[in-house]
């Protein structure tokens, strides 16, 4: 996990599935950082043509051929028809948000379809843990290593950005 999560740091092109048009949802706030942090964010919302000035697609299957990379910011009973969509949609790598409290985007079922479609995959954890500057994420990040949260491979490494 932890080489997925340093592509997701390094190709500043990122789809964002279940971006939000109200500014108090987390796909609304996430889509602004993503773009505080130089990174060209294809929100994608089946019930917006736009959000925050960029241009929203309604699927995944909908986004430019270029973007390889989805970060998922929906309920899980959702995250598995949409990984089925990045698999058909040649996406290399998904990140299926958790944030501090919450059962995040993912499923055991739609890991699996990411592993057997050959998706790289990053679950359980928020993508601002890991994009400079963290800040108070880093916070986050401390604590769930420090309460052994830590998913795969990251449990005592580190993520270079």
């Amino acid at each position: 996990m932890k080489t997925t999560i340093e592509h997701f740091i390094q190709d500043k092109e990122v789809a964002l599935v279940g971006a939000s048009q109200n500014k108090r949802k987390w796909g609304n706030m996430l889509f602004r950082e993503l773009k505080k942090k130089g990174y060209t964010v294809y929100p994608v919302n089946l019930n917006a043509t736009e959000i925050e000035g960029t241009k929203c697609y309604p699927t995944v299957s909908t986004l430019p051929a270029e973007v390889k990379n989805a970060i998922i910011v929906l309920p899980p009973e959702i995250t598995e028809q949409i990984v089925k969509e990045c698999a058909q949609a040649s996406i290399k790598r998904v990140w299926m948000h958790k944030g501090a409290g919450g059962k995040g985007s993912q499923t055991k079922t739609a890991i699996e379809i990411c592993k057997a479609n050959g998706i790289e995959v990053v679950y359980d954890l928020c993508p601002l843990m890991f994009l400079p500057p963290v800040g108070i994420h880093k916070i986050h990040l401390w604590f769930k290593r420090l309460v052994g949260r830590m998913p795969g491979d990251l449990k005592q490494d580190r993520v270079s950005p």
